[in-house]
């Protein structure tokens, strides 16, 4: 029986890693981002400590400052790992959603400090508002963007030509949703997806066939919902 076929969606490098842990469990993964990052030049303000929302959000900071003595706090642990990897010392993670890390930074960094949260241009949840509630300074600098494929990829395409080109769908994102439904429009094609939350599969509810949501917001939650998703 032939290793089932999973598409992953997400942009580089995070893709090709998703690919090896499908590779390491027995899938047979297909790389086809619906979007990639794009770099913004922004100009880095004063901080005491810093917040991420995602990997790329570390990845993408580390060119435009060289400062890694500060505390990062991390929305979960993938992105804890691409701090680390960046060259921070000093990294937290909330192990779960934006809400549960301005959870993390109010009870962890000192009152009054100047906490900067570098990420994609269309970030979501109001965290620089929480932690201003809290009594930090604390700002919002967007520092990549998550540029759309223009067109969908070759087994894709096939896929919403109705000739079924893989079994299941990863969805890391929102965005990465909200692009996939756009080339779904008019199709007739569904999709079977594996989620990493409730929110992130809300824009193909009108494409969607079996869906399973990650019982936590990290991959390994979302290849255990893509185990339920394809034994079901």
């Amino acid at each position: 029986m032939s290793a089932p076929r999973i598409l992953v969606t997400r942009s580089e490098p995070g893709a090709s890693e998703t690919a090896e842990r499908l590779a390491a469990a027995g899938y047979t993964p297909i790389i086809e981002p619906v979007f990639a990052i794009e770099p913004i030049a922004a100009a880095i303000p004063d901080f005491d400590a810093l917040a991420f929302t995602s990997a790329n959000g570390a990845r993408e900071f580390v060119k435009l400052s060289s400062r890694r003595d500060v505390p990062v706090f991390c929305v979960g642990a993938r992105t804890a790992e691409a701090a680390r990897e960046a060259g921070f010392a000093n990294v937290l993670s909330a192990d779960a959603d934006v809400e549960a890390l301005g959870v993390l930074i109010s009870d962890k960094a000192p009152r009054g400090s100047r906490v900067l949260h570098a990420g994609n241009e269309e970030a979501r949840g109001d965290l620089t508002g929480r932690l201003r509630s809290a009594g930090f300074s604390a700002n919002f600098v967007a520092i990549f963007r998550a540029a759309p494929a223009r067109i969908p990829g070759p087994i894709l395409s096939n896929h919403l030509a109705g000739r079924p080109a893989f079994e299941a769908v990863l969805v890391h994102s929102p965005r990465a949703a909200a692009i996939l439904a756009g080339f779904a429009a008019g199709s007739t094609a569904a999709f079977d997806i594996a989620a990493i939350s409730a929110a992130t599969v809300a824009p193909l509810a009108s494409v969607a066939g079996r869906t399973e949501i990650a019982a936590h917001p990290d991959e390994q939650s979302l290849l255990s919902a893509l185990a339920r998703l394809l034994s079901s």
